[in-house]
């Protein structure tokens, strides 16, 4: 595939990563503290356990994306189907934001997670339909460099002049252009139908399930990708971290500085890293983003000041974009069956929905149980002790510390598929 072709085939990753790391950082805690102040961040935790839920689709879509037999071939139905599902949930997201109805809310942001985690599964079984084996490092620093280069775009038009109203104008408008690109540039050849065996409920079971032992590799992959996201749970309580501990007068736009600090240098080291995984391995860069992470943790808990924090947020984005430089691929690498591609990343998606589960779930309580000392602000609305903000770093440390030890065992090299 010629680079301009790859770029076309990861534009889908660019809108991803503007969705997810906007919504995470910027909208979502900005709609809590606005629809439940009493309560917003177990608001926020309940979001992002929203969205993890939604990834349960994804072992599903997958399998029928593999055995879909329309014209058009295996993914760009299901990229279709979930952009035209998608885009009204915004518009619906929008109204439900104007009106304060928090119910509508929550029920279309599922609707529109729902949708996203389908057309990702379509998007990432296409690429690896398309991708070479010897493309397989260049295509996943492209994969993680449009991830964080749409969320930087994003932080930074956040920070400079749009509000969390406007951004679900802003979020269809590129959704829509990136879904184009991505779907004109998927060139697949359609299944045979006779090829296909009819589903069963049994194989629809089985979309849950990886062996240990006889996909010991794939599995070991899950779980570290599953401590992962665990750890940068963490990253979604910056909003309340500048409130409460920078003293942010302008959180909302703090928190887009940092994260555009951060997503930009993501976006740098994303393609040298994924080229150097081609030849060093992809643990060793895991091991990298590890130490990286870890060491922009320690700084947030002695952060007082807005530049340190940035800086902070800047190093955490080289340990990130090491890490998504080599996620897909090292996913790829350890595949069970490339025919089977799409169902198998969708198992490797639905280790974000645990690792989104499971962090809010323990690192919101923590916050709670560790920062809340009774301090409220002049509107009533409860702030968080710095205690619990190191509470929630230790916790994001240990998991990225379990992550790579997790990945120790995986044997280096491509696996030959079945």
């Amino acid at each position: 595939r010629s680079h301009l072709h790859l770029v076309a085939i990861n534009a889908f990753a660019f809108a991803y990563g503007l969705l997810i790391g906007t919504f995470g950082l910027v909208t979502l805690p900005t709609e809590s503290e606005r629809l439940w102040p009493a309560k917003h961040a177990m608001l926020l935790a309940i979001f992002l356990a929203i969205c993890g839920v939604s990834q349960l689709s994804g072992p599903v879509a997958g399998y029928f994306s593999d055995r879909c037999v329309h014209k058009t071939g295996r993914r760009r139905p299901f990229l279709f189907w979930g952009g035209a599902t998608g885009i009204p949930s915004l518009f619906a997201l929008q109204w439900a934001s104007t009106n304060n109805n928090l119910p509508m809310y929550i029920c279309f942001f599922f609707v529109a997670m729902l949708a996203l985690n389908i057309m990702y599964v379509a998007y990432s079984g296409a690429l690896t339909d398309l991708v070479n084996d010897n493309q397989r490092g260049v295509a996943n620093g492209l994969m993680g460099a449009f991830t964080v280069l749409g969320a930087a775009v994003g932080f930074g038009c956040f920070s400079r002049f749009l509000d969390v109203q406007s951004g679900y104008t802003f979020y269809i408008c590129i959704v829509a252009a990136a879904l184009t690109v991505s779907f004109l540039s998927f060139t697949e050849t359609p299944l045979d139908p006779s090829s296909i065996r009819p589903w069963t409920w049994r194989e629809i079971w089985k979309c849950y399930y990886v062996s240990p032992t006889d996909h010991r590799d794939f599995y070991l992959v899950f779980v570290s990708r599953t401590l992962y996201y665990m750890g940068i749970s963490v990253q979604t309580f910056m909003f309340f971290f500048f409130r409460d501990v920078i003293r942010s007068t302008e959180p909302q736009a703090d928190v887009s500085y940092l994260a555009l600090c951060g997503q930009l240098t993501g976006a740098i080291v994303c393609i040298p890293m994924g080229m150097l995984s081609d030849r060093v391995g992809r643990k060793v860069l895991v091991y990298l983003s590890s130490i990286v992470i870890v060491a922009a943790y320690v700084m947030f808990m002695f952060c007082r000041s807005l530049p340190m924090a940035l800086l902070a947020g800047a190093i955490y984005g080289v340990g990130n974009g090491t890490y998504l430089s080599v996620d897909y691929a090292l996913a790829c690498d350890t595949l069970p069956s490339k025919e089977e591609a799409a169902r198998y990343l969708g198992i490797w998606g639905v280790a974000a929905f645990i690792g989104t589960l499971l962090g809010p779930m323990l690192v919101g309580p923590t916050l709670l149980l560790f920062g809340d000392k009774g301090e409220v602000d002049e509107h009533g609305t409860p702030m968080y002790d710095i205690d619990g903000y190191v509470a929630i770093m230790s916790i994001g440390c240990v998991c990225m510390f379990l992550g790579s030890v997790v990945v120790a065992p995986i044997r280096e090299g491509r696996q030959t598929m079945i």
